[in-house]
């Protein structure tokens, strides 16, 4: 769990740096021209002693290499754009799948989990719950492991499939009267998998955010 956060940590940091990209090139790009301008105009006061053409040809050398840059991060924030275009409609189309196929499933599942829940008069009955929804999270999860994701969202859509087979774990050790503490542990581990698939699918939101 720890390498999880330490990950996403490290992931949520390269965000803001990538944030930063045009910003720091454009800073630099002005710090070369304002020490340029100051020792031109040192220079003109006699207070640094450089050659003035050579100082001039390094001026017009900077200025060129700025128009140059100018152009360049312009090229990078077009390619950026449609980049990041590209991956809001597989995100959204994701999304839009993964809302259809929980619509689908939770209605029941939620129905289902209401009734395990109240029992407490039969076993019986209990365990028949159980059996049912350890078939209905196999079914939601053979779907969802059958959803054709593009990898940037590989990760998201792994976090979700092992919340799903922890789910259906779950019911199976319930079935199989696993102890108590067994069955806890379970459920701790699917509510991880399903936080880190929410946390996962913001961090990437977070990313293409940075459309400028």
């Amino acid at each position: 769990m720890a390498t999880g956060r330490i990950r996403m940590f490290f992931k949520d940091f390269g965000y803001k740096v990538i944030r930063l990209k045009y910003f720091i090139m454009i800073v630099a790009a002005l710090i070369l021209e304002i020490v340029t301008l100051t020792l031109y105009l040192l220079k003109l006061q006699d207070v640094v002693e450089l050659e003035l053409f050579n100082l001039s040809i390094l001026y017009g050398a900077i200025s060129i290499i700025i128009v140059v840059m100018a152009i360049g991060i312009l090229v990078l924030i077009r390619v950026d754009k449609k980049r990041d275009t590209g991956k809001i409609k597989e995100l959204q189309d994701f999304q839009r799948k993964y809302r259809t196929l929980s619509e689908k499933h939770l209605n029941d599942i939620n129905r289902l989990v209401r009734f395990f829940e109240n029992e407490t008069k039969s076993l019986d009955s209990k365990l028949e719950y159980a059996e049912l929804l350890e078939k209905k999270y196999d079914d939601y999860l053979k779907e969802f492991s059958g959803m054709k994701v593009p990898d940037f969202l590989s990760h998201a859509h792994s976090f979700e499939s092992d919340h799903l087979a922890k789910e259906k774990k779950f019911y199976n050790g319930f079935t199989s009267l696993l102890e108590p503490h067994e069955l806890q542990n379970i459920g701790h581990e699917s509510e991880v998998s399903h936080s880190n698939f929410l946390k996962e699918l913001h961090g990437i939101e977070k990313s293409l955010r940075l459309i400028i």
